[in-house]
């Protein structure tokens, strides 16, 4: 096993430790919930949920962590304010875990800050994400809800390769004028978690494992990625029939072995029902 000559950071975030050298510590592995077509979700707008089902798949996923001692968080997609409230509401009481706020909107995750703020856990969110597109006023909504860990994402839509992705981190390249970790240090986010931004295979989907490499070497943060929208969005998969498409779920093994063998601290591995095989990689 590699060793990373700069020290390596670790951020405790609800029990939770990420970064470490490479095999010193356990990679965190994101699971995914309430994703569009998910169907423990009944309804998308008020967030009401087959709640024995979740209680199911959640208490399935943490008795593999615990056999296992692979740590997990949970992914929590949103449409509207009232169910991102209502889904962290429901997943506090179900986990201890990491939770991290992912929506299209930043009304909505500003709304689950929020109601984290009025439950007291707003030491166990992580914001998902900031990137070049961000505003100012996304930026500020963390420090004004008491978030302090959001996911960085180094996704440079200018320059896809290696470079493109560390210069947007560190001087915001020629895509913005200030570099996100300059930008997410000014702005109080005192627990970055780098994602180095796996696109699609014909958008050089392999510089996100090298861009995570040097990341860790440059900075020290914890990195990682979801490897899996790469595999999840290619095309010929959406062409095969039932029986071919079980090839999946090797490809899909294989998307969070790579970032776990190139040093990730986190992987973001999809739907929470594919936790028994993703956790024993």
């Amino acid at each position: 096993m590699f060793k990373f000559q700069t020290a390596q950071k670790t951020f405790r975030i609800s029990g939770t430790d990420f970064g470490s050298q490479p095999g010193k510590g356990r990679t965190g592995m994101v699971a995914s919930l309430f994703y569009p077509g998910h169907g423990l979700v009944e309804d998308r707008q008020s967030g009401r949920l087959r709640l024995e089902d979740l209680r199911k798949k959640v208490e399935a996923c943490e008795e593999t962590s615990r056999t296992l001692g692979q740590p997990v968080a949970y992914m929590l997609y949103s449409e509207t304010e009232a169910a991102a409230r209502r889904y962290l509401e429901t997943m506090a009481d179900l986990t201890g875990a990491p939770l991290f706020l992912e929506s299209p909107r930043m009304e909505v995750k500003r709304a689950g800050m929020a109601a984290g703020a009025g439950m007291g856990i707003s030491e166990r969110l992580v914001y998902n994400s900031l990137n070049a597109g961000s505003s100012e006023e996304e930026w500020s909504s963390l420090r004004e809800n008491g978030v302090d860990s959001a996911v960085i994402m180094a996704f440079n839509p200018a320059d896809m390769s290696t470079k493109g992705r560390i210069y947007l981190l560190d001087d915001g390249g020629d895509l913005i004028k200030e570099g996100l970790l300059q930008k997410a240090e000014r702005h109080g986010i005192a627990r970055p978690l780098l994602d180095t931004a796996a696109t699609g295979f014909d958008q050089m989907a392999g510089s996100s494992l090298r861009a995570l490499m040097v990341a860790k070497a440059k900075w020290g943060l914890p990195c990682g990625c979801a490897l899996h929208n790469s595999v999840e969005t290619w095309p010929p998969f959406q062409d095969m029939d039932e029986e071919k498409r079980k090839l999946f779920r090797y490809v899909d093994l294989a998307a969070v072995t790579l970032p776990i063998s190139s040093g990730a601290d986190f992987v973001m591995f999809g739907p929470v029902e594919t936790a028994s095989r993703a956790l024993h990689v």
